[in-house]
């Protein structure tokens, strides 16, 4: 496997987590924390816009145009993730009036009618304080996306920075064995002599 941007052959001690889970396409090591600061960023926008914003940022930093085609990718994934509903139309339309042939009419159909006289307008009214209620609850779970997308961001990094830390670890434990599976074979030979 190679680095999505770079092309450098992915092995255990350069390899990172995909950006999201269902591709196969990972970054190496450096070229991550070269994505890193751009994934920290809060936006304002939605994500597509903001990376191209970033565009020039980015490749001054080494991002490749298959790597950049990568970065679009995932924030075309993040924007579906955080898509936002239809908006309501601020307009709400009124209730068509029963037709009758003359004015006098009209008024006692209206009125016999339920709901017609003070009920549409009550029922505008509802709607209306409705419709705010939603747009505030919108507006509250964009909020909340955009924390929990920032909180999973930092918590990935920590996670990867870990993940170095043990590879290193590793590393270091297996020189180690190493060094003293040899210095017990000089015991031995030492010994036999």
């Amino acid at each position: 496997m190679n680095c999505v941007n770079c092309g450098c052959r992915l092995t255990f001690f350069n390899e990172t987590d995909e950006l999201w889970s269902g591709t196969d396409r990972v970054l190496c090591v450096s070229c991550r924390k070269k994505v890193t600061p751009f994934l920290e960023e809060p936006t304002e926008t939605d994500n597509l816009t903001h990376l191209h914003e970033r565009r020039d940022a980015l490749v001054a930093r080494g991002i490749t145009p298959e790597g950049y085609a990568h970065l679009t990718e995932y924030c075309k994934y993040l924007d579906t993730l955080l898509a936002k509903r239809r908006p309501i139309p601020d307009e709400i339309p009124a209730d068509p009036e029963p037709q009758t042939a003359t004015g006098e009419g009209r008024e006692e159909a209206r009125a016999q009618t339920p709901g017609v006289n003070g009920g549409s307008a009550d029922l505008r009214v509802a709607l209306i304080a409705q419709k705010k209620a939603n747009e505030k609850l919108e507006e509250r779970i964009d909020a909340l996306g955009t924390e929990l997308g920032d909180s999973a961001r930092l918590l990935c990094d920590k996670m990867e920075r870990m993940r170095e830390k043990i590879r290193l670890l590793i590393y270091l434990a297996s020189i180690g064995a190493v060094g003293g599976v040899l210095a017990f074979l000089v015991a031995l030979i030492v010994l036999i002599r």
